[in-house]
């Protein structure tokens, strides 16, 4: 007649699980375990349930936060239709200035740009940040002698923030459309104020000029 040994009753069961390299531990305690084979292994198969529920649980979760990652992402794409609903005064050049701005060659790049961003077309950011930095010396070296103020160099100073900031911005894959939104807008702006004050330069030399003795 062979001997039964009886487990330890009334002991603490502790399990340790690996899940994406996290440990999970359970405590089953107490559980009295009875000598009984059956018993035994009935509490073998309630474990290895319980363990089989929790993977395809933390797989499931898992999945839905890699969803909801991708969707977060697709939702901050610009379209052209939404950046077109941008609220802002939008200033042009007269013809006049049109006229004096056409040798100037760097603010030909940024006024392409600015019509490609209008697009949502933001291929001007491939290069970091070496675009925005050749554009913006080049307009300073080149502006024409007529439009060289403060009032203008500080909105190209504001143009070169704000090109830098969308150079960023469109490469975070994690930014909200409406910060994108708010980054794009402020860009616009700022390049119709430039057009404001080259404008108001103009119209300013025009009047000293006009000005009777």
């Amino acid at each position: 007649m062979k001997k039964k040994e009886n487990l330890p009753a009334g002991k603490s069961v502790f399990i340790a699980v690996i899940s994406n390299d996290r440990w999970y531990y359970f405590i089953f305690a107490p559980i009295m375990i009875k000598s009984n084979y059956q018993m035994s292994l009935r509490f073998f198969v309630i474990l290895s349930t319980c363990f089989i529920l929790f993977c395809c649980n933390n797989s499931a979760q898992n999945s839905s936060e890699a969803n909801n990652d991708e969707e977060s992402i697709e939702s901050s794409i610009l379209t052209e239709a939404e950046i077109s609903k941008l609220k802002y005064i939008e200033f042009t050049l007269d013809p006049k200035a049109e006229v004096l701005a056409e040798p100037w060659e760097p603010y030909s790049r940024l006024k392409t740009t600015i019509e490609n961003i209008k697009k949502a077309d933001f291929s001007f950011f491939v290069d970091d940040n070496q675009a925005t930095f050749e554009l913006i010396k080049d307009m300073r070296k080149t502006i024409p002698d007529t439009l060289n103020n403060q009032a203008v160099l500080s909105r190209i100073k504001i143009i070169e923030t704000m090109l830098f900031k969308l150079d960023e911005a469109s490469k975070f894959s994690n930014i909200t459309k409406s910060e994108l939104s708010k980054i794009v807008k402020d860009l616009l702006i700022a390049f119709s104020n430039l057009n404001f004050q080259i404008n108001k330069k103009l119209e300013k030399d025009s009047q000293q000029i006009l000005r009777p003795d």
